[in-house]
């Protein structure tokens, strides 16, 4: 009963278009409030356990490096390396959109920060040669979500705290299945490039195509000091966000000349204000999710569960359909905080790891951030390229369904997603 009345308070809210964190903030006290013999400070302790951990650290980190990234001139080196690998294809903007985006997550974890960043360059010029509007903006906030599965990924660090996982391999986990949605969405461009006669780029000689790559691989071994640094043993996934950080500076500073120690403040008050929003949905989902298991919830859930049936396929399908909805309406990080607890004790019951289940729930929820009514990078890619939501989801519907796909395969071909962390992450 106290469960139930907290998930409707949290619902009600969320009709009412009220900030996610003060929507999981008042569930939660409505749970203490209505429970008896629980101190009211539990919910402030609650809060600052969930944000107790020094692993949530590299979320202001890698956000840092972000910014660092956007505003150091390194973006622009980043598309013009992909214009040299995929932009002399017909529809290579679309293409180049994709590359970019799987290079940019690479180094934020961040499918607004490269909604905002790659979209902000590739939607303009790509309208303007041509391309139609609703096709633009749609590949760019899907491959924007490519940001939160290859490595590093910040709702990757907020589940591996949720679930005691290890970030590591979490994120190794995230590499195959990034690429297959990549080559998922290249698939769908291709077929919007056949039907709608999209054009190629000109082919860059070979002098222009070695600069672009040059110039690109600065950026890229941020990648290679992030994952190399955590698989090797050599960071934790926070030094290596802090080191990612001052590599990035360093470049945009020394290499780019686009950035300078003047800067530093207002990048940095920036990054804290976002950090203290993300940080803030994390306390409160976790106060909730701890009302959550003081009245038993994820066992009453598991035992429903197990008692419909105990057919893996048919549980996995069920969690990836509930997850889908979450993500439609619940921005990320909350959404993982709240329902690790409840679904992580069915998924580990029937043998799923727990690094596997991880992933399948991150592709899940990251396919909300194109999916309306909260869908941040669709929201973000139709202000840019100046179109409305109603005029534009046309084109979406074959991207996402390549996702789904995708989707699927990741479920139920768990090699796929473990192949790399058994072999490099001890």
């Amino acid at each position: 009963m106290i469960a139930a009345v907290s998930f409707a308070v949290m619902i009600g809210m969320m009709l009412f278009n009220i900030p996610i964190a003060l929507c999981t903030g008042f569930a939660a006290i409505a749970g203490i409030v209505m429970s008896d013999g629980i101190n009211y400070m539990t919910f402030v302790q609650r809060m600052y356990v969930g944000m107790d951990s020094f692993t949530l650290i590299a979320v202001p980190l890698f956000m840092l490096c972000g910014r660092f990234m956007a505003l150091g001139g390194i973006t622009e080196d980043l598309i013009g390396l992909a214009n040299a690998l995929v932009g002399r294809f017909r529809g290579g903007m679309l293409y180049i959109n994709i590359v970019a985006s799987m290079f940019f997550a690479g180094i934020t974890g961040s499918a607004a920060a490269d909604t905002a960043s790659i979209g902000g360059i590739l939607i303009p010029a790509t309208v303007n040669k041509g391309y139609d509007r609703d096709v633009t903006v749609a590949v760019t906030a899907t491959s924007s979500t490519i940001g939160v599965m290859i490595p590093p990924s910040i709702p990757m660090v907020v589940y591996g705290v949720a679930a005691g996982a290890s970030i590591g391999k979490l994120f190794m986990g995230g590499v195959i299945p990034g690429i297959m949605v990549g080559i998922a969405l290249c698939i769908v461009s291709f077929f919007y490039t056949k039907k709608r006669g999209y054009p190629a780029e000109k082919p860059l000689n070979f002098s222009e195509t070695t600069h672009a790559i040059i110039r690109g691989i600065p950026a890229l071994l941020t990648v290679i000091i992030i994952l190399g640094g955590i698989t090797s043993g050599l960071f934790t996934p926070t030094e290596a966000a802090g080191v990612a950080s001052l590599y990035t500076f360093l470049l945009g500073l020394i290499m780019y000349h686009e950035l300078s120690f003047k800067d530093i403040p207002g990048i940095m008050l920036e990054v804290a204000v976002n950090t203290g929003q993300v940080v803030l949905m994390i306390a409160t989902a976790s106060a909730l999710g701890w009302v959550f298991a003081q009245q038993g919830v994820p066992a009453i859930i598991s035992s429903a569960v197990l008692g419909l049936t105990t057919n893996k396929f048919l549980i996995l399908l069920l969690i990836n359909i509930l997850l889908l909805f979450v993500g439609t309406w619940m921005d990320l990080s909350p959404a993982v905080m709240v329902f690790v607890p409840i679904l992580l004790p069915i998924v580990t019951a029937l043998g799923v790891d727990p690094i596997h289940f991880g992933i399948i729930m991150v592709i899940n929820l990251a396919m909300g951030l194109f999916t309306p009514p909260v869908g941040v990078c669709l929201f973000l890619a139709c202000g840019i390229g100046q179109i409305s939501i109603t005029d534009s989801i046309k084109a979406f519907i074959p991207y996402f369904l390549s996702m789904l796909v995708v989707l699927l395969i990741i479920t139920y071909c768990e090699p796929l997603v473990m192949m790399l962390p058994n072999l490099m992450v001890g």
